[in-house]
């Protein structure tokens, strides 16, 4: 996900989080509605909290092999893996957020 797209969904689920809030406090007597609310503010929180966490991204090298790196998202990733395996002999080709599958597929070329 892009620097971008995190903005943009940031945005989006603050302004959910901040309308459910005002919906729980408006219907608070109303325990069985309120119970509902909370759950999606939770979700809603859950999901915000996700867009700050460092993931794990796959880099793929020209000529083959790849190695990992984390990051909060695509650009930093691609920034990272530059930083830390752009050598000489080691040109990053691309980057993209790992997955089990393709970490497994990836360590299969090792056994």
């Amino acid at each position: 996900m892009t620097k971008a797209e995190i903005k943009t969904l940031t945005a989006f689920y603050t302004k959910r989080i901040e309308s459910l809030d005002y919906a729980i406090d408006t219907i608070r007597g109303r325990r069985d509605k309120a119970t509902e609310l909370e759950i999606m503010r939770r979700e809603y929180q859950f999901k915000l909290d996700g867009l700050s966490e460092s993931k794990e991204y796959m880099i793929n090298f020209e000529g083959g092999g790849w190695n990992t790196t984390y990051a909060k998202n695509d650009e930093d990733a691609l920034a990272s893996a530059k930083l830390q395996y752009g050598g000489e002999h080691t040109k990053v080709k691309s980057v993209r957020l790992a997955t089990k599958a393709g970490i497994d597929a990836a360590m299969r070329s090792f056994y």
